[in-house]
Protein backbone atom coordinates (compact mmCIF):
# COMPACT_ATOMS: atom_id res chain seq x y z
CA UNK A 1 0.00 0.00 0.00
CA UNK A 2 0.86 3.37 -1.20
CA UNK A 3 0.01 6.09 1.65
CA UNK A 4 -0.26 9.70 0.58
CA UNK A 5 0.00 11.90 3.13
CA UNK A 6 -1.66 16.18 3.30
CA UNK A 7 -3.01 18.36 5.35
CA UNK A 8 -6.37 18.18 4.95
CA UNK A 9 -6.61 15.32 2.71
CA UNK A 10 -8.03 16.02 -0.94
CA UNK A 11 -10.65 18.36 0.59
CA UNK A 12 -7.73 21.13 1.70
CA UNK A 13 -8.75 24.03 -0.08
CA UNK A 14 -5.38 25.66 -0.95
CA UNK A 15 -3.37 24.25 -3.58
CA UNK A 16 -1.78 21.65 -1.77
CA UNK A 17 -4.95 19.75 -1.35
CA UNK A 18 -6.20 20.49 -5.28
CA UNK A 19 -3.28 18.91 -6.44
CA UNK A 20 -3.82 16.14 -4.10
CA UNK A 21 -7.25 15.58 -4.98
CA UNK A 22 -6.62 16.13 -9.26
CA UNK A 23 -3.68 13.64 -9.03
CA UNK A 24 -5.63 10.50 -6.76
CA UNK A 25 -8.55 11.36 -9.09
CA UNK A 26 -7.45 10.53 -11.66
CA UNK A 27 -4.95 7.87 -10.85
CA UNK A 28 -8.28 5.83 -9.51
CA UNK A 29 -9.58 6.50 -13.07
CA UNK A 30 -6.26 5.78 -15.26
CA UNK A 31 -4.30 3.50 -13.44
CA UNK A 32 -6.87 1.49 -10.75
CA UNK A 33 -3.70 -1.35 -9.97
CA UNK A 34 -2.14 1.25 -8.25
CA UNK A 35 -3.09 0.36 -4.31
CA UNK A 36 -3.07 3.80 -2.01
CA UNK A 37 -4.75 5.41 0.20
CA UNK A 38 -4.65 9.28 1.30
CA UNK A 39 -4.30 10.03 4.83
CA UNK A 40 -5.50 13.65 6.35
CA UNK A 41 -3.05 14.87 8.87
CA UNK A 42 -4.74 18.08 9.49
CA UNK A 43 -8.56 17.99 9.59
CA UNK A 44 -10.99 20.92 7.93
CA UNK A 45 -9.82 23.93 7.26
CA UNK A 46 -10.07 26.47 9.73
CA UNK A 47 -10.60 24.38 12.05
CA UNK A 48 -7.29 24.52 13.66
CA UNK A 49 -8.64 22.94 17.40
CA UNK A 50 -9.21 19.62 15.81
CA UNK A 51 -5.29 19.41 14.09
CA UNK A 52 -4.06 17.28 16.97
CA UNK A 53 -6.75 14.88 16.88
CA UNK A 54 -6.57 14.28 12.95
CA UNK A 55 -2.62 14.23 13.45
CA UNK A 56 -2.79 11.74 16.34
CA UNK A 57 -5.25 9.39 14.36
CA UNK A 58 -3.24 9.84 11.38
CA UNK A 59 0.28 9.01 13.50
CA UNK A 60 -1.37 5.85 15.03
CA UNK A 61 -2.95 4.60 11.35
CA UNK A 62 0.53 4.30 9.59
CA UNK A 63 1.93 2.93 13.11
CA UNK A 64 -0.32 -0.23 12.89
CA UNK A 65 -0.47 -0.15 9.05
CA UNK A 66 3.80 0.12 9.12
CA UNK A 67 4.02 -2.66 12.23
CA UNK A 68 1.97 -4.48 10.06
CA UNK A 69 4.14 -4.39 7.09
CA UNK A 70 1.33 -3.03 4.62
CA UNK A 71 3.51 0.45 4.12
CA UNK A 72 5.48 -0.20 0.51
CA UNK A 73 5.92 3.83 0.59
CA UNK A 74 4.85 7.12 2.41
CA UNK A 75 4.27 9.72 -0.15
CA UNK A 76 4.12 12.94 2.13
CA UNK A 77 3.15 16.63 1.21
CA UNK A 78 4.66 19.66 2.87
CA UNK A 79 4.48 22.84 3.61
CA UNK A 80 6.39 24.96 6.03
CA UNK A 81 6.59 25.90 9.55
CA UNK A 82 3.97 23.77 11.61
CA UNK A 83 3.35 21.29 9.11
CA UNK A 84 7.37 20.58 9.37
CA UNK A 85 7.07 19.62 12.51
CA UNK A 86 4.49 17.09 11.70
CA UNK A 87 5.80 15.75 9.12
CA UNK A 88 8.87 15.26 10.28
CA UNK A 89 7.53 13.17 12.96
CA UNK A 90 5.70 10.99 10.21
CA UNK A 91 9.37 10.45 8.71
CA UNK A 92 11.36 9.23 11.74
CA UNK A 93 8.34 6.97 11.90
CA UNK A 94 8.49 5.76 8.40
CA UNK A 95 12.25 5.23 9.01
CA UNK A 96 11.72 3.13 12.17
CA UNK A 97 9.64 0.68 10.27
CA UNK A 98 11.94 0.96 6.89
CA UNK A 99 9.41 2.45 4.72
CA UNK A 100 10.41 4.56 2.16
CA UNK A 101 9.57 8.32 2.13
CA UNK A 102 8.80 10.88 -0.98
CA UNK A 103 8.89 13.99 0.65
CA UNK A 104 7.37 16.54 -1.86
CA UNK A 105 7.34 20.33 -0.77
CA UNK A 106 5.40 22.83 -1.84
CA UNK A 107 5.25 25.83 0.84
CA UNK A 108 6.36 28.85 -1.03
CA UNK A 109 7.29 29.75 2.32
CA UNK A 110 9.86 27.10 3.28
CA UNK A 111 13.12 28.91 2.33
CA UNK A 112 12.95 31.55 4.51
CA UNK A 113 11.37 28.96 7.40
CA UNK A 114 14.56 27.34 7.27
CA UNK A 115 17.13 30.61 7.08
CA UNK A 116 15.37 31.87 10.22
CA UNK A 117 15.21 28.56 12.27
CA UNK A 118 17.93 27.84 15.06
CA UNK A 119 20.79 25.80 14.93
CA UNK A 120 19.08 22.80 16.45
CA UNK A 121 15.72 23.34 14.31
CA UNK A 122 18.21 23.47 10.93
CA UNK A 123 20.13 20.49 12.23
CA UNK A 124 16.45 18.65 12.42
CA UNK A 125 15.49 20.03 8.82
CA UNK A 126 18.34 18.13 7.82
CA UNK A 127 18.21 15.06 9.36
CA UNK A 128 14.76 14.57 8.39
CA UNK A 129 15.71 15.12 4.74
CA UNK A 130 18.30 12.93 4.96
CA UNK A 131 15.62 9.94 5.96
CA UNK A 132 13.76 10.56 2.35
CA UNK A 133 14.45 8.82 -0.19
CA UNK A 134 13.66 11.37 -2.77
CA UNK A 135 12.53 14.92 -2.66
CA UNK A 136 10.10 16.57 -4.89
CA UNK A 137 9.50 20.16 -5.73
CA UNK A 138 7.40 22.29 -7.84
CA UNK A 139 10.22 23.98 -10.14
CA UNK A 140 13.80 24.81 -10.69
CA UNK A 141 13.73 27.56 -8.30
CA UNK A 142 12.98 24.92 -5.67
CA UNK A 143 15.52 22.42 -6.65
CA UNK A 144 18.57 24.52 -6.92
CA UNK A 145 17.42 26.23 -3.64
CA UNK A 146 17.15 22.34 -2.55
CA UNK A 147 20.54 21.44 -3.77
CA UNK A 148 22.71 23.86 -2.37
CA UNK A 149 20.76 24.48 0.42
CA UNK A 150 21.08 20.69 1.62
CA UNK A 151 23.97 18.93 -0.60
CA UNK A 152 24.30 15.40 0.03
CA UNK A 153 21.41 15.35 2.91
CA UNK A 154 19.18 15.72 0.27
CA UNK A 155 20.37 12.85 -1.79
CA UNK A 156 17.91 12.48 -4.47
CA UNK A 157 15.69 15.71 -6.04
CA UNK A 158 12.99 15.56 -8.69
CA UNK A 159 11.35 18.57 -10.24
CA UNK A 160 7.96 17.24 -10.74
CA UNK A 161 5.33 20.93 -11.84
CA UNK A 162 2.14 20.79 -10.31
CA UNK A 163 -0.58 19.63 -13.00
CA UNK A 164 -4.54 19.63 -13.57
CA UNK A 165 -6.61 18.37 -15.80
CA UNK A 166 -8.46 20.48 -18.38
CA UNK A 167 -11.10 20.94 -20.79
CA UNK A 168 -10.68 19.35 -24.28
CA UNK A 169 -11.46 22.05 -25.99
CA UNK A 170 -11.17 25.85 -24.97
CA UNK A 171 -13.86 28.07 -24.24
CA UNK A 172 -14.58 30.74 -26.35
CA UNK A 173 -14.23 34.22 -25.13
CA UNK A 174 -15.92 37.34 -27.46
CA UNK A 175 -13.98 39.76 -27.21
CA UNK A 176 -16.29 42.44 -25.88
CA UNK A 177 -16.64 45.16 -22.76
CA UNK A 178 -15.50 45.40 -19.92
CA UNK A 179 -12.92 42.66 -20.09
CA UNK A 180 -13.22 40.18 -17.50
CA UNK A 181 -10.59 39.57 -15.03
CA UNK A 182 -10.23 37.10 -12.27
CA UNK A 183 -7.96 36.80 -9.11
CA UNK A 184 -8.18 33.43 -7.89
CA UNK A 185 -7.04 32.23 -4.03
CA UNK A 186 -7.29 33.21 -0.97
CA UNK A 187 -7.57 36.53 0.40
CA UNK A 188 -4.19 37.53 2.13
CA UNK A 189 -1.37 39.61 2.36
CA UNK A 190 0.91 37.76 0.59
CA UNK A 191 -1.19 37.47 -2.38
CA UNK A 192 -0.75 40.73 -3.59
CA UNK A 193 -4.53 42.02 -3.55
CA UNK A 194 -4.02 45.28 -2.31
CA UNK A 195 -1.34 45.65 -4.58
CA UNK A 196 -4.04 44.15 -7.66
CA UNK A 197 -6.60 46.82 -5.94
CA UNK A 198 -4.02 49.79 -6.24
CA UNK A 199 -3.21 49.21 -10.02
CA UNK A 200 -6.57 49.05 -10.86
CA UNK A 201 -7.70 52.33 -9.43
CA UNK A 202 -4.69 54.05 -10.58
CA UNK A 203 -4.84 56.50 -13.53
CA UNK A 204 -3.43 53.87 -16.13
CA UNK A 205 -6.81 51.59 -15.92
CA UNK A 206 -9.53 53.32 -14.20
CA UNK A 207 -10.96 54.64 -17.10
CA UNK A 208 -10.51 51.45 -18.94
CA UNK A 209 -13.69 48.99 -19.30
CA UNK A 210 -12.64 45.97 -17.19
CA UNK A 211 -14.73 44.49 -14.44
CA UNK A 212 -12.49 42.12 -11.29
CA UNK A 213 -14.26 39.10 -9.16
CA UNK A 214 -12.06 37.99 -6.90
CA UNK A 215 -12.64 34.14 -6.04
CA UNK A 216 -11.49 32.69 -2.33
CA UNK A 217 -11.46 33.00 1.14
CA UNK A 218 -9.84 34.70 3.79
CA UNK A 219 -10.32 38.61 4.93
CA UNK A 220 -12.92 39.74 2.25
CA UNK A 221 -14.02 43.15 4.55
CA UNK A 222 -10.48 44.45 4.36
CA UNK A 223 -10.43 43.74 0.05
CA UNK A 224 -14.10 45.24 0.46
CA UNK A 225 -12.85 48.30 2.29
CA UNK A 226 -10.04 48.71 0.29
CA UNK A 227 -12.21 48.32 -3.09
CA UNK A 228 -14.44 51.17 -1.41
CA UNK A 229 -11.71 53.60 -0.39
CA UNK A 230 -10.61 53.74 -3.78
CA UNK A 231 -14.01 53.98 -5.65
CA UNK A 232 -13.82 50.80 -7.25
CA UNK A 233 -16.34 48.77 -5.76
CA UNK A 234 -19.05 48.49 -8.26
CA UNK A 235 -16.81 47.10 -10.81
CA UNK A 236 -15.54 43.82 -8.37
CA UNK A 237 -17.18 40.98 -6.97
CA UNK A 238 -16.44 38.99 -4.12
CA UNK A 239 -17.43 35.26 -4.13
CA UNK A 240 -16.33 33.78 -1.30
CA UNK A 241 -14.59 30.22 -1.39
CA UNK A 242 -15.66 28.31 -4.42
CA UNK A 243 -15.53 24.51 -4.90
CA UNK A 244 -13.46 22.92 -8.09
CA UNK A 245 -17.32 23.12 -10.20
CA UNK A 246 -17.17 27.13 -9.13
CA UNK A 247 -13.72 27.58 -9.84
CA UNK A 248 -13.80 25.97 -13.30
CA UNK A 249 -17.39 28.27 -14.10
CA UNK A 250 -15.21 31.32 -13.05
CA UNK A 251 -12.38 30.24 -15.35
CA UNK A 252 -14.19 30.14 -18.24
CA UNK A 253 -16.29 33.15 -17.93
CA UNK A 254 -12.63 35.32 -17.28
CA UNK A 255 -10.50 36.73 -19.97
CA UNK A 256 -7.50 37.44 -17.33
CA UNK A 257 -6.09 35.75 -14.68
CA UNK A 258 -4.29 37.75 -12.06
CA UNK A 259 -1.75 36.58 -9.67
CA UNK A 260 0.11 39.18 -8.14
CA UNK A 261 1.52 36.80 -5.18
CA UNK A 262 4.47 37.59 -3.32
CA UNK A 263 5.44 34.11 -2.85
CA UNK A 264 4.03 31.20 -3.88
CA UNK A 265 5.23 27.87 -4.97
CA UNK A 266 3.53 26.86 -8.20
CA UNK A 267 -0.14 28.34 -7.78
CA UNK A 268 -3.09 26.01 -9.29
CA UNK A 269 -4.99 28.82 -10.71
CA UNK A 270 -2.39 29.54 -12.83
CA UNK A 271 -2.02 25.89 -13.95
CA UNK A 272 -5.76 26.11 -14.66
CA UNK A 273 -6.33 29.66 -16.07
CA UNK A 274 -3.30 28.03 -18.78
CA UNK A 275 -5.59 24.72 -18.82
CA UNK A 276 -8.94 26.74 -20.33
CA UNK A 277 -6.37 29.71 -22.53
CA UNK A 278 -6.86 32.40 -20.47
CA UNK A 279 -4.14 35.60 -20.65
CA UNK A 280 -2.33 35.29 -17.68
CA UNK A 281 -0.64 38.46 -15.45
CA UNK A 282 1.90 37.40 -12.81
CA UNK A 283 4.90 37.60 -10.92
CA UNK A 284 8.15 35.76 -11.63
CA UNK A 285 7.71 34.09 -7.67
CA UNK A 286 8.37 30.87 -6.72
CA UNK A 287 8.63 28.36 -9.75
CA UNK A 288 5.59 30.82 -11.96
CA UNK A 289 8.51 31.22 -15.00
CA UNK A 290 8.30 27.46 -15.33
CA UNK A 291 4.97 27.87 -16.55
CA UNK A 292 4.33 31.88 -17.60
CA UNK A 293 7.13 32.79 -20.12
CA UNK A 294 7.21 36.76 -20.71
CA UNK A 295 5.40 37.85 -23.61
CA UNK A 296 4.69 33.89 -24.80
CA UNK A 297 2.12 32.58 -21.98
CA UNK A 298 1.72 35.52 -20.05
CA UNK A 299 2.87 39.09 -18.63
CA UNK A 300 5.49 38.95 -15.61
CA UNK A 301 5.89 41.61 -13.42
CA UNK A 302 7.95 42.08 -10.50
CA UNK A 303 5.94 41.48 -7.40
CA UNK A 304 4.60 44.70 -5.25
CA UNK A 305 5.14 47.02 -8.20
CA UNK A 306 1.74 48.47 -8.93
CA UNK A 307 2.90 50.93 -11.66
CA UNK A 308 4.05 47.68 -13.60
CA UNK A 309 1.11 45.59 -12.11
CA UNK A 310 -1.32 48.62 -14.07
CA UNK A 311 0.46 48.71 -17.40
CA UNK A 312 0.34 45.12 -18.10
CA UNK A 313 -3.47 45.16 -17.09
CA UNK A 314 -3.93 47.94 -19.07
CA UNK A 315 -2.16 45.96 -21.95
CA UNK A 316 -4.13 42.84 -22.16
CA UNK A 317 -7.01 45.63 -21.51
CA UNK A 318 -6.58 47.44 -24.66
CA UNK A 319 -5.76 44.66 -27.03
CA UNK A 320 -7.46 41.37 -27.77
CA UNK A 321 -5.08 40.27 -30.38
CA UNK A 322 -2.37 39.94 -27.18
CA UNK A 323 -5.18 38.18 -25.07
CA UNK A 324 -5.62 35.86 -27.89
CA UNK A 325 -1.77 35.02 -28.51
CA UNK A 326 -0.90 35.09 -24.98
CA UNK A 327 -3.96 32.63 -24.23
CA UNK A 328 -3.09 30.43 -27.22
CA UNK A 329 0.56 30.14 -25.83
CA UNK A 330 -0.58 28.94 -22.42
CA UNK A 331 -2.80 26.57 -23.41
CA UNK A 332 0.04 24.43 -26.02
CA UNK A 333 2.16 24.79 -23.22
CA UNK A 334 -0.39 23.40 -20.59
CA UNK A 335 -0.88 20.87 -23.11
CA UNK A 336 3.16 19.59 -23.39
CA UNK A 337 4.25 20.13 -19.66
CA UNK A 338 1.23 20.69 -17.12
CA UNK A 339 -1.60 18.13 -17.63
CA UNK A 340 -2.42 15.68 -14.97
CA UNK A 341 -2.11 12.57 -17.56
CA UNK A 342 2.08 13.81 -18.15
CA UNK A 343 1.72 14.23 -13.79
CA UNK A 344 0.21 10.48 -13.67
CA UNK A 345 2.90 9.24 -16.01
CA UNK A 346 6.13 10.37 -14.02
CA UNK A 347 4.05 10.24 -10.38
CA UNK A 348 3.86 6.44 -11.24
CA UNK A 349 7.66 6.06 -11.92
CA UNK A 350 8.43 8.07 -8.99
CA UNK A 351 6.82 5.02 -6.98
CA UNK A 352 7.60 2.38 -8.64
CA UNK A 353 11.51 3.33 -8.21
CA UNK A 354 11.10 4.10 -4.61
CA UNK A 355 8.50 1.24 -3.34
CA UNK A 356 9.94 -1.70 -1.23
CA UNK A 357 8.56 -3.63 -3.59
CA UNK A 358 6.30 -3.07 -7.04
CA UNK A 359 3.20 -4.93 -7.59
CA UNK A 360 1.18 -4.50 -11.64
CA UNK A 361 -2.26 -5.32 -11.09
CA UNK A 362 -3.07 -6.88 -14.71
CA UNK A 363 -6.20 -4.99 -14.19
CA UNK A 364 -6.76 -3.02 -17.72
CA UNK A 365 -6.08 0.85 -17.54
CA UNK A 366 -6.09 3.84 -20.11
CA UNK A 367 -2.34 3.49 -19.26
CA UNK A 368 -1.39 -0.52 -19.63
CA UNK A 369 -4.88 -1.90 -21.45
CA UNK A 370 -3.52 -3.76 -24.22
CA UNK A 371 -0.22 -4.14 -22.91
CA UNK A 372 -0.66 -7.68 -21.34
CA UNK A 373 0.82 -6.65 -18.38
CA UNK A 374 1.36 -9.32 -15.60
CA UNK A 375 1.90 -9.32 -12.19
CA UNK A 376 5.88 -8.26 -11.15
CA UNK A 377 7.97 -7.57 -8.51
CA UNK A 378 10.62 -5.04 -8.47
CA UNK A 379 13.22 -3.36 -6.48
CA UNK A 380 13.07 -0.43 -5.12
CA UNK A 381 15.54 1.38 -7.36
CA UNK A 382 15.26 -0.89 -10.27
CA UNK A 383 12.77 1.78 -12.46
Amino acid sequence: MIYIVSPGGTREKGGMGRIVDNFTTDLRLNSPELRFEVIDTYGPNGKFHLMPFYFAAAFLRLLVCFALGRGQLIHIHMAEYGSVLRKGLLIGLASLFHVPVVLHLHGGRFPKHYEDAGPAARWAIRQMFAMTSEIVVLGEYWRNWVVDTFGPAARRVTLLHNAVPGPDVVPERPDEDPVRLLFLGRLIKLKGIDVLLDALASDVCRGKPWHLTIAGDGDLETYRAQAKALGIEDRIRFTGWLDQQGCRRELVAAHVLVQPSMFEGLPMSVLEAMANGLTIVATPVGSVGDAIADGETGLLVPPGDRVALAEALARVIDQPDLRQQLGQGARARFERQFDIAVYRERIIEIYRRNARVWLADPMPSARTAGTGASIRTRSARSG
